[in-house]
């Protein structure tokens, strides 16, 4: 489920339980799942894609983030590596309608930024987020696997 956004995965798990479960009951979770998350402390970089964009960025190229995350946490994160500066937008789940595997998220970030999709290139640590951005019609996207 990497690149669900915790929201629809909390939704998936009561439908396959058989639970009836409000919006409100919802956000619940969500926030007690971020109060868990903060407790674990900020994660770590991908420090290869971040040289992308610094790259891409220090050459005039647009630069933006399209994540399936809750937008107070991705910022968050962003701000405490000191790269919030290096993104001209954050997209995150709430932006949208449909999360990953839909185009959405990566369809507003080009939007966002002004770049026609088939001009951008997307970097990738889960598989729903590859097929988020060639169904959003990017020129390509570079899978990430993390070694450890």
């Amino acid at each position: 489920l990497a690149g669900v956004p915790i929201r629809e995965i909390f939704r998936r798990l009561a439908v396959e339980q058989g639970k009836d479960m409000t919006a409100h009951e919802l956000d619940v979770m969500v926030d007690r799942c971020g109060a868990f998350a903060h407790e674990l402390g900020t994660p770590k970089t991908i420090e290869c894609v971040i040289d992308v964009a610094r790259e891409a960025k220090a050459r005039g190229l647009r630069v933006g983030v399209a994540s399936s995350g809750v937008k107070t946490t991705v910022m968050k994160h962003l701000r405490e590596h000191g790269l919030l500066d290096l993104f001209e937008c954050v997209v995150t789940c709430e932006d949208v309608e449909h999360g990953k595997p839909a185009p959405d998220l990566y369809a507003l970030a080009a939007k966002t930024l002004g770049v026609a999709p088939e001009r951008c290139v997307a970097y990738e640590d889960a598989e729903l987020g590859i097929e988020s951005a060639l169904a959003a019609g990017y020129a390509r996207c570079v899978a990430y696997e993390d070694a450890e």
